[in-house]
């Protein structure tokens, strides 16, 4: 029986050290399913200067046609590997908006939609980008729609997911929220964050709660910076409803229609105003459908480049 007792003292050891390390040092797990994320998509990490912003992105390997993706508020890069795990064979281009993730974050700067349009244009001209199609959630997709409008001899294709830009004829939750003088979009504590994640899902990502703390703090460190954004944001807003005409390319408009940050009845606006255009409505999914349901958001988007290269 020694050789029970020692086994099972290995066993007790190995199972402490292993709590131990999940609920101490989150940042590794995290860190760790990040690289490991990345490698299955086949992404590298990179830098390139853009005006006064050193803009930190990932670069698949592939030659396909190029897809640059862009994050919402608050977000980063990495919000899009689940679904780029799901295209292989493009090549895709996907940074941290200035201002946010690893990019620069400049407290002299201004983060308008403009503004970050012009950075990006730099952006993709260091990186040498000349023509490819380009893909937006939320204010990613406000982003990618003014870029389209400013640069359409560059833009082959246009996805907007779940985008900013418009005004829905039936407001959301966090809409409402904002008219009360709420802005659940800052965290002042983890409960904040912890809400959103709520707000954002119909059907949340499993984070193992150490995880989900250290995002939620990291979250809550961000808020001063992020409300100077959003105030950038709200101070020069870049809206769609009169430039529909301006939009020569192709669009795909994919949407969740369970979104309570906005809602999908704004999609009846893209669509009365967008000519050449193509819609996917995500039954039972919310505001990030790459993250929510990546393969499904991915398959879309590869039939849309296929049918307009």
């Amino acid at each position: 029986m020694k050789w029970f007792r020692i086994l099972a003292g290995v066993i007790a050891v190995t199972l402490l050290l292993t709590i131990t390390f999940y609920y101490n040092f989150p940042e590794t797990i995290y860190n760790h399913s990040i690289k490991n994320g990345r490698n299955k998509a086949g992404l590298i990490l990179k830098e390139a200067s853009a005006l006064d912003h050193k803009i930190k992105y990932l670069e698949s390997k592939a030659g396909g046609e190029t897809i640059v993706l862009l994050h919402g508020f608050s977000a980063n890069k990495d919000n899009w590997l689940s679904m780029a795990e799901f295209t292989p064979g493009y090549h895709l281009i996907i940074p941290d908006i200035p201002g946010f993730g690893e990019s620069t974050k400049s407290p002299s700067s201004s983060y308008d939609v403009i503004s970050q349009v012009e950075r990006l244009d730099k952006f993709f001209t260091a990186i040498s980008l000349k023509k490819f199609f380009i893909a937006g959630n939320s204010m990613g997709g406000n982003i990618s729609g003014i870029y389209a409008i400013t640069y359409p001899a560059k833009i082959k294709g246009l996805v907007l997911l779940n985008n900013s830009g418009i005004i829905s004829p039936v407001k959301s939750e966090v809409m409402q929220m904002f008219e009360k003088g709420e802005n659940p979009l800052l965290m002042k504590e983890n409960q904040d964050f912890y809400r959103m994640m709520g707000m954002l899902f119909v059907k949340e990502p499993f984070f193992p709660y150490p995880v989900k703390r250290m995002l939620a703090e990291k979250a809550v460190k961000s808020t001063e910076f992020n409300e100077k954004i959003f105030k950038d944001l709200i101070d020069k807003p870049a809206m769609f409803e009169k430039q529909f005409t301006k939009f020569t390319m192709p669009v795909l408009i994919i949407w969740g229609d369970k979104d309570r940050i906005l809602d999908v009845s704004a999609v009846t606006i893209l669509e009365k105003g967008i000519k050449n255009h193509s819609t996917k409505i995500l039954k039972d999914c919310g505001h990030v459908p790459m993250m929510e349901r990546p393969e499904e958001t991915a398959s879309y988007i590869k039939k849309f480049i296929e049918d307009n290269k």
